[in-house]
């Protein structure tokens, strides 16, 4: 959607370069292959920075250069509507008597990591992750009730919250969402959790400072059409989702320092 107001502010079209495979690690090899002169840039997740830090990328970190944030989509934990468990409270309490059943992408994905991150902050007992191939399923297992909870994004379940089958508890940021404005965030409960799944641009290190700004305000000024906001608006994320490079690069960093913690406790990082 951006897409379609990027024309008009950069003069020329933006060619996409589809890179599929290995969890990202074919799109950083690409970016790797070109020349680092701002006419390549990349889209990334949290899921590259991971790829990174399993050693299955050429590309290391300390390569990357913010340019900005494009979403920051609220990590959710929902509950079906059949669940004793009945407000974040509950759950808490819960988790700390006993290991609840979680739903997540696979293990070692960024909602795995941010439930791992979020037990720990909260004070409850190792988690048991249950791994899905995607939000939907997690979301049926939730409502089934085969799952104590799960972990998804507002959308992944937008149907089933407005119909009563699940129910959502606690959104994991420190504001609460404009969509789910009876729920609380994780500072209403006096926990430090800030787990969003965010995606935002970046190139590599060698670009020109001159072509990084204008890289900067491009992408955000096209970020800031209609089409593009009224998707951030309906998709139940803040309209300070779309940010700068200060606040994109201040955010991979924390990402990359929690996402080497966790992985390493895992056993999974290189």
């Amino acid at each position: 959607m951006m897409m379609v107001h990027a024309p008009g502010v950069f003069g020329t079209e933006l060619v996409v370069a589809n890179r599929v495979g290995g969890a990202g690690a074919a799109a950083l090899a690409y970016a790797q292959s070109r020349p680092r002169d701002g006419h390549t840039i990349l889209l990334v997740t949290q899921s590259h920075l991971l790829t990174i830090l399993q050693g299955k990328s050429p590309v290391k970190y300390d390569e990357f250069v913010a340019l900005a944030r494009a979403t920051a989509d609220p990590q959710v934990l929902m509950v079906g509507k059949n669940s004793p468990i009945k407000t974040a409270q509950d759950l808490i309490a819960a988790g700390k008597t006993r290991k609840l059943k979680a739903g997540v992408t696979h293990i070692g994905s960024v909602d795995h990591l941010s439930l791992l991150g979020f037990a720990r902050k909260a004070g409850l007992q190792a988690l048991t992750a249950v791994p899905f191939r995607g939000g939907g399923d997690i979301v049926i297992n939730i409502v089934s009730g085969n799952l104590d909870v799960g972990m998804l994004n507002y959308a992944e379940a937008e149907s089933q919250l407005k119909a009563g089958d699940a129910r959502a508890l606690l959104v994991l940021t420190p504001q609460r969402m404009k969509v789910l404005p009876d729920v609380p965030s994780a500072k209403d409960l006096g926990i430090d959790a800030d787990y969003s799944t965010v995606r935002g641009f970046v190139t590599l290190k060698g670009v020109p400072e001159d072509r990084l700004k204008i890289l900067e305000d491009g992408l955000i000024k096209a970020m800031r059409g209609q089409m593009y906001a009224t998707y951030i608006d309906t998709s139940g994320q803040a309209a300070d989702s779309v940010a700068g490079r200060a606040v994109w690069q201040a955010q991979l960093d924390s990402f990359y320092a929690e996402g080497e913690s966790e992985l390493k406790a895992l056993g999974m990082a290189k």
